[in-house]
């Protein structure tokens, strides 16, 4: 996104809409504006785990930024990729400078041109989020040393930052029970008091979250106006005979919550989602004309079908299981919220067949399934050249053969059907 002053950065991160709480996340921000200030620090590194709010702080630091040019004149925010490629992450940076790298260089070359282009520009700040892996910067074509420039780098793991050399780390943590009890409430937004047993129930759903920001604004969301004593029972007893292999489970098991909330239409609407690659922007208008082709929206009339998917998509925006953004044009879903629909798609195969793979067996099969509108995936074991088919209920029926196996096979990676036969 550019804003009036040529300055770059995300997209949405310039209206972010979720609000700080804590002290530790003013301490966090205003450690972080101090190392913006000092022209001795060019590398930061920011962790902490899934959903602790980590992309939220700096987007907030992020709008301040725009404001300062004494501190950066251009700000670029790159979402990085799982398992990325060199020359993947340069043509992302180098999508923000404007710069055409031809795919006909070699990683060096292309390299030697991004650094240069970067080198003309003066006091911009690089946000390179969600990063899993570390790299020789140089190798991408980030200027080392950095001079009035900085580097940051939004990632879960500590060993990424210190990889990567940065001069200075910040660790994001969960809230405490008092701040997450804030930040529940807040969101709950009860107009009308709760009872004093209602409320103790409410407290211990709150603990639960485990201090994650992620997964207590969109448990709270989706509790909004419920005052039955019940259902508040029903959700705490859900949360606490969980059985967690770690946080990461149990972040799934307090975002499932919300999921299972919703009717069959807005489920598989944000299931459908996560075909789509870790961090896209998605347009409104693009993703409700896929619901209608894939059956996911039956309406009669045209226009019928095109609210519905608008109020579906508002449904999913109003609980935070989606993200709006670009002034309501478009959605974008978090990356554990996309983790979260593509084990949800997983836990639904019914039966695995193997055979040994044949082009004529494979193309029959695939064929014979999609003309019964069945969804499937297939898995390749190279080294023994057998490949795997599993079965889908029908409830996943509405995902196309191109984006299944896009989804399943190689999670990110567009493929198309000729790769494949």
């Amino acid at each position: 996104m550019e804003n009036s002053s040529g300055r770059l950065v995300q997209s949405g991160t310039s209206a972010s809409s979720t609000k700080l709480v804590g002290r530790a996340f003013e301490q966090n921000m205003k450690v972080i504006r101090s190392w913006l200030m000092d022209d001795e620090i060019s590398t930061i590194g920011i962790y902490g785990m899934g959903g602790v709010g980590k992309t939220t702080l700096l987007q907030h630091i992020c709008n301040e930024l725009l404001e300062r040019q004494d501190i950066s004149r251009s700000v670029y925010w790159v979402n990085v990729p799982q398992g990325f490629k060199i020359e993947e992450l340069q043509d992302l940076i180098a999508k923000y400078l404007h710069l055409d790298l031809s795919s006909k260089d070699d990683d060096l070359s292309r390299a030697v041109k991004l650094a240069k282009e970067l080198a003309k520009k003066q006091k911009w700040i690089l946000i390179l989020d969600d990063l899993w892996n570390s790299f020789e910067p140089q190798e991408i074509g980030i200027p080392i040393p950095l001079e009035g420039s900085k580097l940051i780098m939004i990632t879960r793991s500590e060993m990424v930052c210190r990889q990567m050399n940065s001069q200075n780390n910040i660790r994001v943590d969960a809230l405490s029970d008092e701040e997450s009890w804030t930040l529940f409430t807040e969101r709950l937004g009860q107009d009308i008091p709760l009872s004093p047993v209602v409320e103790r129930i409410v407290v211990d759903v709150a603990r639960e979250c485990a201090g994650l920001p992620l997964g207590i604004v969109t448990l709270a969301e989706n509790l909004k106006g419920i005052d039955d004593l019940h259902e508040w029972r029903t959700t705490l007893k859900r949360l606490k005979e969980s059985n967690f292999w770690d946080m990461e489970d149990q972040i799934f098991q307090i975002l499932r919550l919300s999921y299972d909330c919703l009717d069959d239409s807005a489920q598989q609407c944000f299931v459908y989602c996560a075909l789509f690659d870790e961090h896209h922007k998605i347009e409104r208008g693009v993703l409700i004309d896929y619901f209608i082709e894939e059956g996911i929206i039956k309406e009669m009339s045209r226009q019928a079908a095109l609210d519905k998917g608008h109020s579906i998509l508002d449904r999913l925006e109003n609980v935070s299981l989606l993200e709006r953004i670009d002034g309501g044009s478009a959605v974008k879903m978090h990356d554990l919220l996309r983790d979260m629909a593509i084990q949800i798609l997983d836990e639904y195969s019914l039966v695995m067949v193997n055979f040994t793979f044949y082009h004529s067996l494979l193309f029959f099969s695939l064929y014979s399934l999609t003309t019964n509108f069945v969804s499937y995936r297939i898995c390749f074991d190279s080294s023994k050249s057998k490949c795997s088919l599993v079965i889908l209920k029908s409830m996943t029926k509405f995902c196309s053969l191109h984006c299944y196996l896009q989804l399943l096979i190689f999670k990110t990676r567009r493929i198309s059907l000729k790769s494949l036969i």
